[in-house]
C-alpha cells in the first residue's frame, strides 16, 4: 500500500504493544492488512452523527484461544474474551469467500454511542474466520 493511502485508511498493522501481547497468548489465527471499510448505520457519538457512512480502512484480524482482536483504520473497533457476554453480541459472518464482516452495536461497551458498525476485511481466511468464532 503506498503511503499516501496509508495516512488515511491506516497500515492494517497492530501496535507493536498489541502484537507483543498477542505473541504470549495461544494465538490461533492472525492477519494484518487486510483491506477493507467501516460503515457506520444511524450512528450518534460525541461530536459525530451519521445515519450511513463508509469509510475505506486497512485492518487486522487476531483470534486467540480466548480473544477476539478486530483493528480498522487507526483504532480498536473490537477487543473483547471469547466467553465475555458481549462477544454473543457480535456478528460475524463470511458474506464472501474472501470477505469477512463483523457488526456489532456501538452502544454496547460505550454508553456515550449508538447505531450499527460493521467492520469488512478482505482475507482468504474470511470462511475460517467465521467457522472459528462460531463456536
Amino acid at each position: 500500500m503506498n503511503r499516501f493511502l496509508r495516512m488515511f485508511v491506516g497500515s492494517g498493522r497492530l501496535p507493536e504493544q498489541l502484537r507483543a501481547e498477542l505473541a504470549r497468548t495461544d494465538v490461533i489465527l492472525l492477519e494484518e492488512g487486510l483491506s477493507g471499510s467501516v460503515t457506520y448505520r444511524n450512528y450518534r457519538a460525541p461530536g459525530r452523527r451519521s445515519n450511513w457512512r463508509k469509510d475505506a480502512a486497512a485492518g487486522a484480524v487476531a483470534v486467540t484461544a480466548n480473544r477476539l482482536l478486530v483493528w480498522a483504520g487507526h483504532f480498536k473497533h473490537i477487543d473483547v474474551p471469547l466467553d465475555h457476554p458481549v462477544r454473543a453480541t457480535i456478528e460475524v459472518a463470511a458474506e464472501r469467500p474472501d470477505r469477512v464482516c463483523f457488526a456489532y452495536d456501538a452502544g454496547t461497551t460505550n454508553p456515550a454511542k449508538s447505531g450499527r458498525v460493521e467492520v469488512r476485511l478482505r482475507t482468504p481466511h474470511a470462511e475460517r474466520i467465521a467457522q472459528i468464532l462460531a463456536r
